[in-house]
């Protein structure tokens, strides 16, 4: 083969890795193993023995001193570099099956990006909500069964309004312990309170008084033998009945103790209260507030947590004697404000969802249940999906 011939095979190569191209990361790549003819997995590993051989000439020049916060630049940043790689180590050896796991999403990830048709398929978007406020609101109302009351909120210890946004659509609150899930039409923030906290107090409760009265019930076997046995054994049997399982199917109510913000509709759902229902509203009406103290909450005998507040700026004309108002979060001022600008991000629908929804979305999809878990994932959303892998397989998700 001449060298035309083979200079032309290589620009052949080069078109379809164009053609089909994963990202701008792997046509450098390409470009770097035409060059020198080295593997990337051969080219990281000597640039990761040049990097500690330029760190340990550092501390051998500079002993008992922190590469870390080194004054030169690109000493402290070889040394991040490989703290982060050393770290990232650790968790592959402590965490086999997660990184397993993490190293099937990439593979499955770069598959997707090569089938750049379905990739890149810009799918249907009637289903977004697409109504001014006006008409919006006129369908909350049609929902509740009665016009709005407007109020304006004014607090001595919430004082701090939370930003409406993310700095970034990719980054927020996630599954993973940050209070807001996702099934990708709807998405959920717990409310600090309700059904499901009244059946947890209720369950201990029910496991003191039982454990209570077992004690009495040794007591009075010492006392007085067998006497009363099988009318105090059934006491604190059928309290510790209940209360296992009340604490059990607690979560059953979970559901109703959300804020459910719909992107197909534009409304916000509020959660139901002990003794009033949920009612609707457009969610550029709800504002969430964080307290100018570190700690609120407190319970008696407990220790204090932090809390925001959850304001609606309109509430039905039914709700006659308090307005309501609504307790969020329970970890810190960073989540919880991630957690609204998340939600307010998500009801954006001239932008397509953060990829750090990815994760709620795929689990919804995996059980096949929305949000609620009452109901079946989302039709429009199945699209985006892979049916196999049950992993987002579109360039963006809306």
């Amino acid at each position: 083969m001449s060298s035309d011939d083979k200079s032309s095979v290589k620009s052949s190569n080069l078109d379809d890795l164009i053609d089909n191209l994963i990202s701008d990361e792997e046509l450098e790549r390409y470009i770097a193993e035409q060059n020198d003819g080295l593997t990337h997995e051969e080219r990281e590993k000597i640039k990761r023995e040049n990097r500690i051989n330029a760190i340990n000439q550092w501390c051998a020049e500079n002993p008992g001193r922190d590469p870390t916060r080194a004054k030169d630049k690109t000493i402290k940043q070889l040394a991040l570099d490989e703290e982060a790689e050393v770290l990232l180590e650790e968790f592959r050896r402590d965490n086999p099956e997660k990184a397993a796991e993490n190293r099937r999403r990439a593979e499955n990830s770069c598959r997707y990006r090569k089938n750049i048709q379905t990739y890149n398929e810009q799918l249907p978007r009637d289903y977004l909500h697409q109504d001014s406020y006006e008409t919006r609101l006129k369908k909350a109302e049609a929902l509740n069964g009665c016009s709005f009351k407007t109020r304006t909120f004014k607090s001595k210890r919430f004082t701090d309004q939370y930003a409406a946004e993310l700095e970034s659509p990719n980054r927020g609150s996630t599954l993973e312990g940050h209070w807001v899930e996702n099934d990708g039409k709807q998405l959920a923030i717990s409310w600090f309170g309700g059904w499901s906290n009244l059946f947890t107090a209720l369950g201990f409760f029910f496991e003191t008084l039982a454990f209570m009265v077992f004690l009495f019930h040794v007591y009075a076997l010492i006392a007085n033998g067998f006497e009363y046995f099988w009318i105090m054994a059934s006491i604190y049997v059928t309290l510790f009945g209940l209360g296992y399982f009340t604490l059990k199917h607690r979560a059953i109510l979970a559901h109703r103790d959300n804020f459910y913000f719909n992107r197909h509709t534009g409304l916000v759902k509020t959660p139901h209260t002990l003794f009033r229902k949920p009612f609707y509203l457009p969610y550029e009406d709800i504002v969430c507030y964080g307290a100018n103290q570190r700690n609120v909450g407190s319970a008696r005998g407990g220790s204090r947590v932090f809390v925001s507040l959850m304001v609606p700026l309109k509430y039905p004309k039914h709700y006659r004697f308090t307005k309501p108002t609504f307790y969020v979060g329970g970890s810190n001022r960073e989540w919880d404000s991630l957690a609204y600008a998340t939600a307010m991000t998500f009801m954006d629908t001239s932008i397509p969802l953060g990829t750090h929804l990815y994760q709620s979305i795929e689990h919804y999809f995996k059980i096949d249940k929305d949000i609620t878990e009452k109901h079946g994932f989302p039709e429009e959303l199945k699209p985006y999906l892979d049916p196999v892998d049950c992993q987002v397989n579109r360039e963006a998700v809306w």
